[in-house]
């Protein structure tokens, strides 16, 4: 019987697992107010990517169930984030695509690790 019963915990605790990492887990409102500067940066003409669209699927998907404040914060963010990428000189792009190339890529790749990319269906 104790058999039984550690295999059905085992075998509980490994779907769970699989699920966690099946599912993108649901950001902070820190990450999400970081995810929408992203959003702002890359969207402009000088600093597009093409994890633009993976980060437009992350804030959608991530948008339900965050106070008022939150979504205020994080419009606030995603227009400073197109302002700083339209200004002009050496030192502030640099910062900006130092931005990109770091946080805002490790935000995109939350929703790229747990769906094949259009790139990837296409290689196979």
């Amino acid at each position: 019987m104790r058999f039984v019963t550690a295999s059905l915990t085992l075998a509980a605790a490994f779907a769970s697992a699989a699920v966690a990492v099946a599912a993108p887990a649901r950001l902070s409102d820190v990450e999400f107010i970081a995810a929408n500067r992203c959003l702002g940066l890359e969207s402009t003409k000088a600093f597009a990517s093409p994890d633009a669209d993976s980060l437009r699927q992350l804030v959608k998907s991530q948008e339900w169930g965050r106070n008022q404040f939150i979504y205020d914060k994080a419009d606030q963010a995603r227009d400073d984030g197109a302002r700083d990428a339209s200004r002009s000189g050496a030192e502030a792009s640099a910062r900006v695509a130092s931005e990109r190339d770091g946080v805002c890529r490790n935000l995109a790749s939350t929703t790229t690790a747990s769906t094949p990319s259009a790139t990837h269906n296409m290689m196979q």
